[in-house]
């Protein structure tokens, strides 16, 4: 286990290059919607004195005049967004695809990163399309019916704190199994590419296989994930001491913000390579 975190920390570095590319096509598909806000903010939304009044405290009635005032600049945005994720979607797809694919053959060249992602483009989107079913089933049967009666259930029981308490348990079991989910749909890529199975067959592996090594691969999870939510913790105690006080400030914690970008798309390699690794590590040795 320690063996493999390390490898897939020490990989994820030397994939440098595939972290940059991957953080040029995020950039090229967040600028067309950063522009739009940029000109509605510019044009509209930034030189209304109404948003000032939503800063102390939420007031609805106040949010209501302002969507009322402003609305035909807010339903641009609201377009743009559709097409945005729909973009968004087909790009994960291919980036999925072809970070895996440098990561198994252990080859940190772009040629091989848009190689892999072209080639196993259409089965990866049938691998995301299931993966996102599940998702939202399993949403529908852990979270659903508990907020649908959230508000019965404040009256019903005899404190706030046990209602809460019951949706934290029932979030934690929902987050539990999405972890599972995002796990096994790994492995199921993984197979595909390592060992050449088809759709289902994948699926199958990867789910069985996760079940079978749930706290091994979650803990490989978490340990990359904590990696991430301290960095972001760190950055934030760093801008709470300092703050944007000046130009050069502003342009520090925006180089910071960027290196934060980077590590994050540095993490989702470990997360990959270490999971990954350590499915072809098990099946080699049975």
């Amino acid at each position: 286990m320690i063996s493999t975190i390390k490898t897939a920390f020490t990989t994820s570095l030397r994939h440098w290059k595939i972290v940059l590319l991957v953080y040029a096509l995020q950039l090229l598909v967040a600028v067309p919607l950063a522009m739009q806000v940029w000109h509605v903010l510019e044009a509209s939304i930034g030189n209304s004195l109404e948003i000032n009044k939503l800063l102390p405290a939420y007031d609805h009635t106040v949010f209501s005049d302002f969507l009322n005032t402003h609305g035909g600049s807010i339903t641009p945005l609201i377009g743009q967004l559709r097409w945005v994720l729909l973009v968004w979607a087909v790009a994960s797809i291919f980036i999925n695809g072809g970070v895996l694919f440098t990561l198994l053959k252990r080859t940190p060249k772009w040629q091989d990163f848009w190689a892999g992602g072209a080639a196993y483009f259409f089965r990866f989107a049938k691998i995301a399309a299931i993966f996102l079913l599940l998702v939202l089933l399993w949403t529908a049967i852990t979270l659903l019916p508990y907020l649908g009666n959230l508000m019965n259930s404040f009256e019903t029981m005899d404190s706030e704190k046990t209602v809460l308490t019951y949706l934290l348990w029932i979030a934690m079991g929902w987050f539990i199994g999405v972890i599972y989910l995002n796990n096994a749909f790994v492995v199921a890529r993984t197979a595909i590419i390592e060992q050449g199975l088809g759709t289902w067959r994948a699926l199958k592996t990867g789910l069985g296989f996760a079940l079978r090594h749930f706290f091994q691969i979650t803990t490989i999870f978490l340990i990359f994930s904590a990696l991430q939510v301290l960095a972001s913790l760190v950055y934030w105690w760093v801008e709470g001491k300092s703050g944007m006080v000046s130009g050069g400030m502003v342009l520090v914690f925006f180089l910071i913000q960027q290196a934060l970008v980077l590590f994050r798309i540095a993490g989702r390699f470990m997360v990959l390579d270490g999971i990954s690794s350590f499915f072809v590590h098990r099946s080699q040795s049975r």
